[in-house]
Formats: C-alpha cells, structure tokens, sequence
C-alpha cells in the first residue's frame, strides 16, 4: 500500500514538472534563428545611394562585425582589388554561415557580386553571392533580400 503511495506522488511530480517545463522548451524551435523578438521584417542596412558592383580579388582578412546595435553578429571580410584598393565586404549573420559548408580564408581569389556604397572614402560592399573556383554562395535575392529570411514577398 505504501509503495503504491509513493508511486502515484512521484508520477504525480513528474506529471507537474513536465507540464511546467514543456512550454519553455517548445517555445525556443528550429527556425527561430537569434533574432529578438518581436519580429521585424528585414530593412536594408546601407543607408545613401546603393548601386550594384561586382569585384574580384584576394581576401586579405576574415572577421566578424555588427552593422548596427541590434544586429547579431555578420562575417566580414576585406578584400585587396586592382580596381578599388581595399574593399570591406559584409556577408551575412555568423549562424547562417557556420551551417553553409563555406569556408574563406586569407590570399583565396575570390569574385562578389552585391550592392556597395561609399561613405567617408572608403567602399563597402554588401554581399550577395560569392564565388570561390567552382562555388558559389548564395547571400541575398535580386532584391537584396537576404537568403535567411523565411518569408518572401511575391
């Protein structure tokens, strides 16, 4: 009698504590990326005049950057051209890349295709593909919406 006791107060207590902490752990699935809440559409970054640019050259390095304060981090990279000198070039939030199977590394010949603006001198550039020898990393759409949003407007 008493084993039986304490078997419906520990299921009981199992019952209660899964019903406590089942939400918790749904609420935070797949597909939820690092963006915080509320959800807000994606704004392009570059403020001024964009223009489409398409640049060749070597990575001279790789980092990470914010482009603004409530972004999550971007992967960068700086890239030496003939053309242009020294070209900055954001591509696209850290976790989206990480799970890409892309990988860039300094003195790789590398060609980008985005949109750049110019501000205090210097050319920034906004990737939208990236092609190393054979591949090719998609970043952003025509339309420069990037290639991690969910929802695509027709």
């Amino acid at each position: 009698m008493r084993r039986l006791y304490l078997l419906g107060i520990t299921l009981a207590a199992l019952a209660v504590a899964a019903l406590v902490w089942a939400p918790q752990a749904m609420s935070q699935g797949r597909g939820q990326g690092f963006r915080p809440c509320p959800y807000t559409p994606y704004q392009c970054s570059a403020k001024g005049v964009c223009k489409p640019l398409t640049i060749t050259g070597k990575v001279s390095r790789v980092f990470t950057e914010t482009l603004q304060d409530n972004m999550y981090p971007g992967m960068a990279i700086f890239i030496d051209t003939k053309e242009k000198g020294q070209v900055r070039v954001h591509l696209g939030p850290v976790w989206y890349l990480e799970r890409q199977e892309f990988n860039l590394e300094p003195g790789q010949e590398v060609q980008v295709k985005g949109i750049c603006m110019e501000e205090k001198g210097e050319t920034r550039l906004i990737a939208a593909q990236v092609t190393v020898g054979d591949s090719v990393l998609l970043l952003r759409d025509s339309e420069g919406r990037p290639m991690w949003e969910a929802w695509r407007k027709r």
